[in-house]
């Protein structure tokens, strides 16, 4: 029987980061919408007025709509803020404490929350952006992990695992809603906590920067993955070259490719429950399970066209430009093309869903597609790419929500909502368009690095 190599452990974790990464970040929409005072005033046909009473889910707080989408956009001020500096963080420290200390400090500060929400929204405002302070640097160190373990015919399939965001979203949302309708909202920020002491135990003892670095990776698969690098991934620190990275007609394309790629995924996560709860009508319950389904089929499928691409590279039966351009059609065109039937799809509850269902599967192609991109072009600097493209990407974590928010100021029905999603449709079908144009798949000068120190161990 073939042993199971130690880098699929590690695969593994990479998911279970990025899946409890996205849980303290969506775990919150859903939550919000049972600390809002709904009351809504009903007129009915005899002329008499009745008020519609939402379900108590704890006490009730009287924000504004721009103050709901200010305290979901929180995180992703946030997020946007450590973004850059998480990459050159990560490869000076290593992805190991860089994520061990980060998860630490967004779960401590998230339990915290429960007890500073008062009928200012603030102080919550000010937890949501720490909260989000803290995830930023660590899409970056996935990417040094990455970089450090996964052999370049794997790098597909590794890549992939970066869907564990759509998983924690899954899981969280359906578990949130649950609990949130059954018990109390608070309950949405403890079950984070309980998660992240799960997750920070497993990543203290399975994960390290370097396979040589691990307690449990042999010596053999070790030797097989640096091999497997030829040279293009080396251990120690270094200064990255930051202007050279900014200047770079490729990176600079993967930033734009990749900022249609998160615009999609943030409306699914910021406002698609707030979608789901005020035009289609649907509980708390269905919205958590309902909001989950369009990051699941991302997730699914996501895997089968990292398969499909490593396969194809692997065996040399396309070449990788063709795969990361020709996979474009998958992850912008497609995606873009549905976004626009929300035009004319009428006031179908459930093709709406549906709709939204096919656009988050075959955005799962990004992963190799955009997402991979910076693996190709400088594996040494993996991290300080991925900071900066979130950094841009991130932006729409918080201009969706505002956007939103301005379109649906005065009502908030299906035409006012289509034109959300044509907007979105537009932008995957041009940011995809600059990837095939500009965007390359080879290994850039500027990987090189100038000098290195030894690395801390984990």
């Amino acid at each position: 029987m073939k042993k199971i190599p130690y880098r699929t452990c590690i695969a593994m974790m990479v998911l279970w980061t990025a899946a409890f990464n996205y849980c303290l970040r969506s775990f919150f929409p859903v939550t919000l919408i049972a600390m809002l005072d709904r009351n809504k005033t009903v007129h009915l046909d005899n002329g008499s007025v009745s008020v519609r009473m939402p379900p108590d889910y704890g006490p009730k707080f009287h924000w504004t709509t721009f103050q709901e989408c200010q305290l979901i956009g929180a995180y992703f001020y946030g997020f946007c803020l450590t973004s850059i500096p998480g990459g050159p963080i990560a490869e000076h420290f290593g992805p190991y404490w860089t994520v061990l200390v980060s998860t630490l400090i967004g779960a401590v500060i998230t339990q915290l929350s429960v007890f500073v929400v008062m009928e200012s929204w603030v102080p919550l405002f000010v937890c949501r952006l720490l909260v989000g302070m803290s995830g930023g640097v660590q899409y970056p160190s996935l990417q040094v992990l990455i970089g450090a373990w996964a052999p370049p015919s794997e790098k597909g399939i590794f890549t992939s695992c970066l869907m564990g965001n759509v998983l924690g979203t899954v899981i969280t949302q359906a578990i949130v809603g649950y609990l949130v309708s059954t018990m109390s909202w608070s309950w949405g920020f403890y079950f984070t906590g309980i998660a992240a002491l799960i997750f920070i135990l497993s990543w203290s003892l399975l994960v390290s920067d370097y396979p040589e670095q691990s307690w449990f990776c042999s010596e053999e698969e070790a030797t097989y993955v640096h091999n497997s690098h030829e040279g293009s991934v080396t251990a120690g620190q270094s200064k990255p070259p930051i202007l050279k990275i900014l200047t770079s007609i490729p990176f600079i394309s993967s930033v734009i490719g990749q900022f249609g790629v998160l615009w999609g995924l943030y409306l699914v996560l910021t406002v698609v429950p707030k979608f789901m709860a005020e035009v289609l009508q649907f509980d708390l319950k269905k919205v958590g399970f309902l909001t989950s389904t369009p990051s699941m089929s991302r997730m699914v499928l996501g895997f089968f066209f990292g398969g499909i691409g490593d396969f194809l590279i692997r065996k040399e039966l396309v070449k990788k430009v063709y795969v990361r351009k020709g996979f474009i059609t998958f992850s912008h065109f497609l995606p873009g093309t549905v976004m626009f039937l929300y035009s004319i799809v009428g006031e179908n509850a459930y093709v709406a869903v549906t709709l939204l269902v096919t656009m988050m599967g075959f955005n799962g192609a990004s992963v190799v597609t955009t997402l991979v991109n910076p693996q190709d072009l400088a594996p040494n600097y993996a991290g300080t790419q991925c900071g900066i493209i979130d950094f841009f990407g991130s932006m729409s974590g918080f201009i969706i929500p505002a956007m939103v928010g301005e379109i649906t100021k005065n009502k908030s029905e299906l035409p006012e909502w289509a034109i959300v999603f044509v907007v979105t449709g537009i932008i995957y079908i041009t940011t995809g368009l600059v990837f095939i144009l500009f965007g390359s798949v080879h290994l850039q000068p500027w990987n090189e690095k100038a000098e290195t120190t030894t690395g801390s161990t984990s």
